[in-house]
């Protein structure tokens, strides 16, 4: 619900700025609707902590937890350019595991508390939504380039739950985790290179750092792709696909620390109209 309302003010937006112009574009390869659909496999790091207020910060990686670093998940996108010059682009990334693990040190995390020889079951999704509105700078024959400004809305839930036996006696199953939504503003700019009718560079990024409210942030979105047109309306691509996402959240009660690094190859089929 919440990235429905956004698209849509997005979308509205784009209409009060610039109203469905007649499409004059001469080139074959710039396409007015584009909707992408592949996989990425990620080789992850993630790092998170919660530190309640006068208690010692708790820090938990992904290999504490016993998760999955390397995953193959499915991304999506979809690009819209209204008129000649004003684009809406959407990009959708998520990363879901769970994991059973006995543990070989203390676990102490969020009010769980495991010792040594304790199993542990954790489970971490991540939905990372993209979106931008730009408009092209320069445009030719072979090329166009874009600056703009967009959201990126980054959604983590980590859950983590286990037992163990402390001097015989059992500690009882335990049960925390954290969550966070963070909307983080991001500049945007990219653009595509044609080297022909039916190969294209595509390419783009954002990044922003920035406080405001209860939120501290950092994030970077860089991608490259190589795309393919055998058919006028079907293509697929190839590329590359960075994610950074930092973002502490801090009230007068706690703070809460989410460090993510999301890299990896993606492959992937578009159509285009």
């Amino acid at each position: 619900m919440k990235i429905s309302i956004l698209v849509c003010a997005l979308l509205g937006s784009v209409f009060c700025l610039n109203t469905w112009a007649a499409d004059t574009s001469t080139q074959s390869w710039d396409k007015r609707f584009t909707l992408r659909a592949g996989a990425i496999a990620y080789d992850m790091t993630g790092e998170f902590s919660n530190n309640k207020k006068d208690q010692l910060k708790r820090k938990v990686d992904m290999d504490d937890l016993g998760l999955e670093d390397d995953a193959v998940e499915i991304t999506l996108g979809a690009t819209l350019r209204v008129g000649q010059r004003w684009r809406l682009r959407f990009d959708y990334f998520r990363y879901s595991d769970e994991a059973n693990k006995r543990v070989e040190k203390d676990f102490d995390f969020n009010g769980v508390i495991i010792p040594v020889g304790g199993t542990l079951d954790s489970s971490l999704d991540i939905d990372l939504y993209v979106t931008n509105l730009s408009y092209d700078i320069y445009r030719s024959e072979k090329a166009y380039f874009g600056i703009g400004l967009g959201v990126h809305v980054a959604d983590f839930d980590l859950d983590v739950s286990g037992e163990g036996t402390v001097g015989g006696l059992e500690t009882g199953p335990r049960n925390g985790g954290t969550s966070l939504t963070a909307p983080l503003p991001n500049l945007y700019a990219g653009g595509i290179y044609a080297f022909r009718d039916d190969l294209l560079f595509n390419y783009g990024g954002g990044w922003m750092s920035m406080s405001y409210g209860d939120y501290d942030g950092d994030l970077i979105f860089a991608r490259g792709a190589l795309e393919y047109w055998p058919h006028k309306n079907i293509g697929v691509g190839a590329g590359y696909s960075y994610i950074s996402v930092d973002v502490d959240y801090e009230t007068n009660k706690k703070k809460e620390t989410y460090d993510v690094d999301m890299p990896g190859p993606v492959v992937y089929l578009v159509v285009g109209f």
